[in-house]
Order: C-alpha cells, then structure tokens, then sequence
C-alpha cells in the first residue's frame, strides 16, 4: 500500500532537489576557492624568478671583481681597493642596494687554507680553541680567528677570497610575510690566485 505524504514534506522535498540541481553560483565559488592559491603561486615564482637574477648579479660580480684584482693593476687616480669596490656596486645594476652589500677580500698562504681556522695547540683536549692556548697567528692580528684569512687583496701570487653577502628582500608585502625577516640571505664567494704582477702593482 503506498504511503501518503503530506504537502508540507512533498513541497521540502522537491525544494531539495532542485536546490541539488541549480548549479549557478557554482563557478563565483569555484573561482573563489582557486584564485587565492593561484595568484600566491604565479606571485612566488616571479619572486624566486627575481631572487636567482640577484643571486647571478652577485656572482658575476664577484668574478669581474676577481678578474681584476688578480692582475694587480689600478687605474689613475683610484686605488685598486676603489676600483674593485666600485666593480661590485656596479654589477647590482640597480637591482641590489650598495648600501646593504657586504663585500670582503681576505688572503690565504694556499687554497686549502680558505676558510680554515688558524691552527692551535688544543692543550686541555676539549677540540676548541680556549683563551690561553698556543696559536699560530697566520692573519697577523694578535688573535686566534676562526678563519685564518686576511684581510686585503694580497700580493703576487697570494691566493684571495672574494665574498659578498646581501639580504635580498621579497617585492611584495605577500611573500615578505611568509619569509623570516621578510629577507633571504644571498652569498656569492670566488678564491684566485694573483697573478705574478710586481710588487708595486701595474
């Protein structure tokens, strides 16, 4: 015997079904659930994109500079400290602030050294460096250095480290807040060795 339904349920029921059936709206939703990650995603792949041009800046930098450096020349009135400065602020082409860059040049005895600590006779056998222990003083500066590198741009023949640091911020207040500091941390490093050049420079 089929079982009667009252037109209360009938009306609620049919109300449900085409409320199943009515698609519009659906899109604006749709959209909305979607837009949001992919802009995120086309916003981060142009901030990476920027973030390997300023690594590259840096690097190519680094290798103008060292390029000149090994040669021991100057130009008239500048000194090579000038010269070789100004190579590296240049190589920014505006996209790197000078003013946030840390550049250095420190010299080793070998490249096996770059880097390295200045050795130490570790007498209390703890494998560190402790106030008061013998060191040999490769830099020159009356203390033990982690890294026994001087700084300058070395002599004929000397082997140089040329680095550079710089904090590349993000474009856009979006990925700024994703990333610590709003910042990443760009390095670019190259170790030569200084051609035979005279003492004096050329």
């Amino acid at each position: 015997m089929p079982v009667a339904t009252t037109p209360g349920r009938s009306r609620l029921g049919s109300a449900l079904r085409r409320l199943r059936a009515d698609r519009r709206g659906s899109a604006a939703v749709d959209f909305a659930l979607v837009v949001g990650p992919f802009f995120l995603l086309v916003i981060g792949l142009l901030e990476f994109g920027m973030l390997m041009i300023g690594q590259t800046l840096l690097q190519n930098a680094v290798a103008d500079a060292s390029r000149f450096g090994l040669t021991g020349r100057t130009l008239e009135g500048q000194t090579r400290e000038d010269v070789i400065a100004a190579i590296v602020n240049d190589g920014g082409i505006g996209l790197i602030d000078p003013a946030r860059l840390v550049f250095e040049t420190l010299v080793y005895p070998s490249f096996d050294s770059v880097g390295q600590p200045e050795t130490f006779t570790d007498t209390n056998g703890n494998g560190q460096w402790d106030s008061g222990e013998p060191f040999a003083d490769i830099n020159g500066n009356g203390q033990w250095d982690a890294d026994m590198g001087a700084a300058g741009l070395g002599g004929p023949e000397d082997i140089v480290l040329y680095r550079v640091r710089y904090d590349w911020r993000m474009l856009t207040p979006l990925i700024s807040h994703l990333i610590p500091g709003g910042a990443i941390r760009l390095e670019a490093s190259l170790a030569v060795r200084n051609e035979p050049f005279p003492a004096g420079g050329g």
